[in-house]
Order: structure tokens, then sequence, then C-alpha cells
């Protein structure tokens, strides 16, 4: 029976070398895919993610909430050989802007005029000029 190392869980090859051990963990799971490249290569990722998040939430001031979400997708062969394929998605906030209000009209079009409401004012306003103020 092969030997193994009690800390690491890792199996001694013939050769000296190791062999990784079966999985028992989900890290130990997360550090088997593409040969612990996959888990390096997420380092970085987390790294930016990480200062992502403290610039947003330094630049608002506001509580603020990001995710992260690992998927390994897992295929089994007929031949009972399985294949893992990891992926991880770090989403930051994005920015929020104002609600504007809006109704439907009875052939289904957005509007932000309410229905069956008159019109007594105008609401198409021109903003592509800066407006000037005059003191009288």
């Amino acid at each position: 029976m092969p030997e193994v190392d009690e800390h690491t869980h890792e199996i001694d090859a013939a050769d000296g070398g190791k062999r990784y051990p079966s999985v028992t963990q989900l890290t130990d799971l997360i550090f088997m895919l593409n040969d612990g490249e996959f888990n390096s290569a997420c380092a970085e990722k987390l790294k930016i993610f990480a200062a992502n998040l403290e610039e947003i939430g330094c630049d608002t001031g506001k509580k603020i909430k990001g995710k992260i979400t690992l998927s390994i997708d897992v295929e089994r062969e007929a031949d009972g050989i399985y294949f893992f394929t990891p992926q991880i998605k770090l989403t930051t906030p994005t920015e929020k802007h104002g609600r504007t209000i809006g109704w439907v009209t009875e052939d289904n079009r957005f509007t932000p005029n309410k229905p069956r409401q008159g019109n007594l004012f105008g609401t198409v306003r021109e903003v592509s000029q800066a407006r000037v103020v005059r003191d009288v």
C-alpha cells in the first residue's frame, strides 16, 4: 500500500515523486483542476476583484456587494473517465442610475405620460445646452 503524507495527503509514487490524493474536500478538487493552474490563475483575478470592491466602496462611502461564482462542469465518459471544466465569475456592483417613472399605452408602448390624464403642460425640454440663470 502506498504511503500517504498525513499533512498534505499526497501519495508517494514509485519514482519518489508525489501523486495527487483523492478528493476529500472541495479545496482538494480546486487544487486538482488543471494541475493547480486554475487555482493559481484565480489568485490574480481575486486580487483585482478585491481592489475593485475597495475602490467602489471608498468612492461611494456606501455598503456594496460583489459576487463570486465558481462553477465546475463534470462530464463522465462511458469508459468511466471524468472531465472537470472550471469557470469563475467575479461580479462587482454596477453604477445605478436614478429611476424613471413610466406607463404603458393601449398599444403597448412605454411612455412617461400617465394614460387618461389631460395634457396641461408640455414635457419635452431641451437638455443639451446649459441653462443660464439671470438675476432680476
